[in-house]
């Protein structure tokens, strides 16, 4: 009986230590990322089986990308200990940009080129007043890229004259944000890759080399885990800073031209509100909003994430309003689980410090 009892007794206690540890998983960062991925697939499996199409999968790629694409650049701001919620803008008045002046040569292959590099070139600059009010007066990265904001949604305005700019479907500026890639055949559909997910793909890439093997991606970790140590370091972190938010306007720059692109259509509407999914990317994808702490796999995942239940809301006929109530607590509720998976990793590496002293004791 006692053999039998011991034997009960290793096995419930092995049962416990297995849950114990796949609980460890499920609240770990990436363990509640996946567990909510994996509760979105169930949910939409049983409420709406439309989800599972090839055709909505080629949807939510396409809003992957655009977000994935603005959520690398404002990832950079925010390791740097700032953040960018002019992204949205930014992106509506590089397309804008980028479409009226195509339009202007009759939506012309070259003009567009020229509109893009215009746009860009006016994406730099404002990234370049971001962050010197940023660095040179003190401001907070919140108040300055707010008034940002507002500020390009009027020169949006002025540029667009409030119309709308639509381009001809057969016009390289419709043409970039549609043109498939490749296409691969399952079943008796086909998945299709378009140009915008090969440009999200390209920039997660050079992204993710940037931060891991370079200096200057280093050196942004650095800045936002302590700027002042960083600058006894010799690290030149206004400047590092400023180009980080010349990389954000950029990213957002481009993701707006492959959105209007891919709409056919540019104005004051494009884009706008998207800083709201780039900042959802950035809490649920696990990054540290007080700087030092992140990457681009969590970026990417929150882009994928944040894609996904916009387009299960959609699916499920959810009104705009309730959207906007449930993103409120899709961020509240990371955010909690966050500084909780933060503070108990603390407490269990203080606890097993403590028992590593008391054995050497």
């Amino acid at each position: 009986m006692d053999g039998i009892t011991k034997a009960q007794t290793n096995v419930w206690g092995q049962c416990v230590a297995t849950l114990t540890r796949a609980l460890r998983v499920v609240i770990s960062s990436w363990g509640q990322r996946v567990t909510l991925l994996v509760l979105i697939c169930i949910i939409m499996a049983f409420l709406e089986p439309r989800f599972f199409r090839v055709l909505n999968f080629q949807s939510i790629l396409l809003a992957i990308a655009v977000n994935g694409i603005m959520s690398c650049g404002m990832l950079l701001t925010v390791l740097v200990g700032g953040m960018d919620l002019s992204v949205g803008s930014m992106a509506g008045f590089a397309a804008s940009t980028a479409f009226v002046v195509t339009q202007a040569s009759g939506f012309s292959a070259g003009s567009f080129i020229i509109g893009f590099a215009l746009a860009i070139a006016c994406c730099l600059v404002v990234g370049f007043l971001n962050g010197f009010f940023v660095t040179f007066f003190g401001l907070p990265a919140f108040v300055v890229t707010l008034a940002m904001k507002y500020l390009l949604l009027g020169m949006t305005y002025i540029v667009t004259q409030g119309f709308y700019i639509m381009p001809p479907p057969a016009s390289l500026a419709s043409r970039v944000g549609n043109q498939v890639l490749l296409s691969i055949p399952i079943g008796d559909s086909t998945f299709s890759v378009p140009v915008p997910a090969a440009v999200f793909v390209v920039v997660v890439a050079i992204t993710a080399f940037v931060l891991v093997k370079t200096t200057y991606g280093r050196q942004l970790y650095a800045i936002g885990g302590n700027k002042n140590v960083a600058n006894l370091a010799g690290i030149k972190s206004d400047s590092r800073v400023q180009s980080a938010y010349m990389i954000s306007s950029v990213m957002a720059g481009v993701g707006g031209i492959l959105l209007a692109s891919m709409n056919s259509q540019a104005g004051q509407q494009t884009a706008l509100g998207y800083e709201g999914n780039v900042l959802m990317a950035m809490v649920v994808g696990g990054i540290n909003l007080a700087g030092g702490e992140g990457g681009v796999g969590g970026a990417v995942f929150g882009a994928l994430l944040v894609g996904l239940i916009n387009n299960a809301m959609l699916m499920l006929s959810i009104s705009s309003d309730l959207q906007q109530f449930v993103r409120g607590v899709v961020i509240l509720a990371f955010m909690t689980l966050n500084i909780y998976t933060v503070r108990a990793s603390k407490s269990l590496m203080s606890s097993g410090l403590g028992k590593q002293r008391d054995t050497q004791d």
